[in-house]
């Protein structure tokens, strides 16, 4: 029974037992305060990568809008017409005049360029958004 009582050694067994405890909470504590500063980073990084996001998201809701755009002023069936038209024309011209003077590649594809150009309706940039 004497062995029971407070012996000196069970003092220092619970001595040596506090000691590491406090480390460990202590070391606990500073994890999670690093933690806690890489979570704030991380969510500051996690915003600022948000914003870009949203910020290219409206960048292509606008160039979808512009090539829509774009579509409607450039009427693919208009061109296509009248390329078959001009085309034709321009051979048959050659073929009926002999006088007719024999023009460079060059020359022939500026004289189709003014004409595509001179049936086009409204610049796009004249264009309003409705």
């Amino acid at each position: 029974m004497v062995a029971d009582r407070n012996h000196p050694s069970d003092s220092i067994a619970s001595k040596q037992e506090v000691i590491p405890n406090t480390e460990v909470r202590n070391m606990v504590f500073s994890m999670g305060e690093e933690l806690k500063n890489q979570l704030k980073d991380y969510h500051s990084q996690y915003n600022t990568l948000e914003k870009r996001v949203k910020g290219l998201e409206k960048n292509v809701c606008f160039l979808k809008d512009d090539f829509d755009n774009l579509e409607e002023c450039v009427n693919r069936e208009y061109v296509v017409d009248l390329i078959h038209k001009i085309v034709p024309s321009l051979i048959g011209k050659k073929d009926k005049d002999p006088s007719y003077p024999s023009e460079s590649s060059e020359d022939s594809d500026s004289v189709e360029i003014i004409e595509v150009r001179g049936k086009k309706a409204v610049p796009y940039k004249l264009r309003t958004r409705a």
